[in-house]
This record gives structure tokens, sequence and C-alpha cells, in this order.
């Protein structure tokens, strides 16, 4: 096996959750983010956050998602955690 090739039970994987305020990726903004990292024999690193998306969220998307104004009242801007994204 080549040095730059790693074993698939020693590869790390990312799955990413979005939360938004709409469908429109122009339009619509991020209303929470959820990351895993993982390796096949388990969870490495679980990362979850809601974000102030500073606009009001339509009833209809409140409904698919849960996610209320006022649960994102006081989270942090997605400027905010892109770092602590980044890191995960």
């Amino acid at each position: 096996m080549a040095a730059t090739q790693k074993k698939l039970s020693e590869t790390s994987f990312c799955a990413l959750d979005l939360e938004t305020t709409g469908t429109n990726a122009a339009l619509h903004m991020i209303v929470e983010v959820g990351i895993v990292r993982f390796r096949m024999s388990g969870i490495d690193e679980i990362f979850e956050s809601l974000v102030n998306p500073g606009v009001k969220m339509p009833e209809e998307v409140i409904s698919v998602h849960g996610i209320t104004d006022d649960m994102v009242r006081n989270a942090p801007q997605i400027g905010d955690i892109l770092a602590d994204i980044r890191a995960s």
C-alpha cells in the first residue's frame, strides 16, 4: 500500500446537516449546523449549533424543522462559528 493511502478503517469521515430558512441557497440562511466526524469504528466528534439567521423564519419552514425565531434569537451568527466548524 502506498504511503499516501489509508485503510478504510483508518479514514475519518464527516456528515454535515444544515437547517435553513428555506430551500434557495441564494436567498435563505442557515439556522442550525450539525457535524458528525466518524470512522468505521464509531463517532469521534459531534458539533452542533443553532445559528441566528438575522431574519424572521416563515411559519411553513418552522413546521418542517421545528426551529423557531425564539430558539435562535441569542444564537451566534454563522460567521461567529466558522472557526469552530473548520476545526470539526
